[in-house]
């Protein structure tokens, strides 16, 4: 019995070990990055984290079809001409680019030509009926002769109308072959090249007034309140570090955002010499901010994800170590309110937990991970 336990067990051994060749490769473990959890410090509880966008952007599109025939040029810091680009100036009613126009001046001559013919026509019945009025009234032509030439007049003054009509439209798309910046400003992007087919409503150029910008960021329900328009706040950048930027709230916002569950509130900052750019971020403490709940937690909001088998609930992924290896743990969390741009955890994680931050949405209960910085 002992030598066929044995024979059994050196059998199994060697088979495990003999394909291994065979076995398939664990799965490659997901990147990510993991955040400490520590306790809320009530002290940060008005510090917000605000992007720059200009105060007005507009999109330029063509209103016609066509092939883009040229593009504005303007000097370069070669000295050479070239096309104009992102980050170029450009006025009111300046000339940002144009298709060709053959067709559409076509177009309008046709719609001249059918014009001229249509008030020929309509002067020629005018005439007829000019004699069959007289006519009429010496009892010479019976009234149904006189019914038919007037209605011939009517039927002529309406085709001369039809043809104005189309000879304004083909005048005004002759119009649209160019393109126009709609306002003073910076152009913020350009998405043609000569040669390309355009279609109308599409976007050629992105034009932004860039004078003034507003730094736009979220905030609670609780803190929403203290916030008026009006009211002056400063505002620091790390692009222009040391300089404080003062501006006003002109924008809070009646409803909240229905994914974050916070109220967007602008603050516009002049910006005369353009040292502030899009996309830039500010950071700023809300005066009299409302201190929120104390909570057991803050975390980003990118570390909040759905549980799979509750789509109502939210939850955590956190790094539990087994072993050599590092697991991704769904742990279900219970949340209070927006702080910044992080929200209070008010259980479901503890003080020293390592959370889930980039790559939260990428991994699932029990993956494989690997941290990096």
């Amino acid at each position: 019995m002992r030598v066929r336990l044995n024979t059994s067990l050196a059998l199994l051994v060697a088979g495990t070990f003999g394909c291994g060749n065979n076995s398939a490769p664990p799965p490659d473990r997901v990147a990510v990055t993991v955040l400490t959890v520590r306790a809320a410090d009530e002290s940060n509880s008005g510090a917000f984290t605000a992007s720059f966008q200009p105060y007005e952007q507009v999109a330029v599109a063509f209103q016609v079809s066509g092939y883009i025939d040229s593009i504005s040029q303007v000097r370069g810091a070669n000295g050479r001409a070239r096309d104009l680009q992102g980050g170029d100036p450009v006025k009111l009613h300046e000339l940002l680019a144009t298709v060709k126009s053959g067709t559409y001046e076509a177009q309008v001559d046709q719609s001249e030509s059918a014009l001229a013919g249509a008030r020929v026509a309509r002067d020629k019945v005018k005439r007829d009926l000019d004699r069959d009025t007289q006519l009429l009234d010496q009892h010479v032509i019976a009234q149904a002769t006189f019914d038919a030439a007037k209605q011939q007049y009517q039927s002529a003054q309406s085709e001369v109308a039809q043809s104005q009509a189309a000879l304004k439209e083909a005048q005004i798309n002759l119009e649209h072959c160019k393109v126009y910046s709609p306002i003073d400003g910076v152009l913020l992007e350009r998405s043609i090249e000569v040669g390309a087919l355009v279609e109308p409503g599409t976007v050629s150029f992105k034009v932004a007034d860039t004078a003034e910008m507003k730094a736009v960021f979220g905030v609670s329900d609780i803190q929403v309140g203290s916030l008026k328009e009006g009211q002056s706040q400063t505002l620091t950048a790390e692009a222009i570090p040391g300089v404080p930027l003062t501006g006003k709230i002109t924008r809070v916002a009646p409803n909240a955002d229905p994914t974050t569950r916070t109220f967007d509130v602008e603050v516009t900052v002049p910006n005369k010499d353009g040292r502030i750019r899009s996309g830039s971020v500010a950071s700023l403490n809300i005066a009299g901010a409302v201190a929120p709940v104390a909570a057991d937690a803050r975390l980003p909001l990118d570390a909040i994800v759905r549980p799979p088998d509750g789509p109502d609930e939210f939850a955590v992924y956190v790094v539990q170590e087994q072993g050599d290896r590092a697991l991704a743990r769904l742990r279900k969390v219970r949340l209070g309110g927006i702080v910044g741009n992080d929200i209070e955890v008010l259980s479901g994680v503890r003080n020293g937990d390592r959370v889930i931050m980039r790559g939260a949405t990428m991994v699932t209960d029990g993956a494989e991970v690997r941290i990096i910085p």
